[in-house]
């Protein structure tokens, strides 16, 4: 595993500190988003940013390809309650959450990178994010979002209009140009390519279940804030392990029992085995 990083930001060991960025972002971010009449019919392509009319973020530039080797991206599945004493070691390695991870009380470690890829939490036109959806602790935090966000110490990724989707439109990240992100229709997955896009090669996802119930914090009741479209997510992570194999860089699932991993989308590798443990 190589991890380095060099230059951005205020250094923490070798884990990305985008803080300072973020503080700059949010002063002078000046970037905004035009969508041409009847996008609906007509959404261009990748290289014209879908047909949106946008400048992104130049922290985006800023990290490109300043990492390399492994990270482990989390869903809030209630698997992940089977494999906490494995994920103390969690805290030696670079790590994202995603939406309301802060609820589930029980995580042994605090992540790197928290995001949230999804409009609900973002409020205020961009200048706030729900508190539901925060991470304190978090080094970093990140919204992928359609239109700009300022909140105060968060990072603004675009994301394009939820009819640009992965499984036809592809993973994004690999190569050297950034388009707003396509979605995933899983957070965990869209945000991948936010993580491929800074460098890493090897992405391991953890509780992304992929059922309409349960959450890590309340396994037996807790349910997502909107049904899924279970069928759309099985075929974007299809496509996503497609391009990233033809990039030569892997994605694997650690989510005991997940549909992904049962339904042979993502190979499945166990979290203890990964670790070394």
């Amino acid at each position: 595993m190589l991890r380095h990083h060099r230059g951005l930001g205020q250094e923490t060991g070798d884990l990305i500190d985008l803080r300072n960025i973020a503080k700059a972002e949010a002063r002078q971010m000046s970037s905004s988003i035009r969508i041409f009449p009847g996008w609906s019919d007509f959404l261009g392509a990748a290289e014209n940013h879908w047909g949106m009319e946008m400048t992104m973020p130049s922290w985006l530039d800023e990290v490109h390809n300043t990492k390399s080797g492994r990270t482990f991206i989390f869903g809030s599945g209630p698997s992940l309650t089977s494999q906490l004493p494995l994920l103390g070691a969690m805290k030696d390695e670079e790590t994202w959450t995603v939406n309301r991870m802060a609820h589930w009380k029980d995580l042994p470690f605090i992540p790197v990178h928290h995001v949230i890829a999804e409009p609900g939490p973002v409020i205020d036109w961009g200048r706030g994010i729900n508190d539901l959806y925060a991470f304190p602790g978090a080094l970093n935090h990140i919204s992928i979002h359609w239109t700009p966000v300022t909140a105060p110490n968060w990072l603004w990724c675009p994301k394009a209009p939820d009819d640009i989707q992965m499984r036809w439109e592809g993973f994004y990240g690999l190569g050297d140009s950034l388009p707003p992100l396509p979605t995933g229709w899983a957070s965990p997955l869209t945000l991948a390519q936010l993580a491929c896009w800074i460098g890493f090669t090897e992405v391991y996802f953890l509780g992304i279940d992929t059922t309409q119930v349960g959450q890590a914090w309340d396994p037996a009741q807790g349910r997502t804030q909107q049904e899924r479209n279970i069928r759309s997510i099985l075929e974007c992570f299809d496509r996503g392990r497609t391009d990233m194999e033809h990039a030569g860089r892997t994605m694997v699932d650690c989510t005991p029992g997940g549909l992904v991993n049962k339904e042979g989308v993502l190979p499945y590798a166990e979290l203890g085995d990964v670790l070394g443990a």
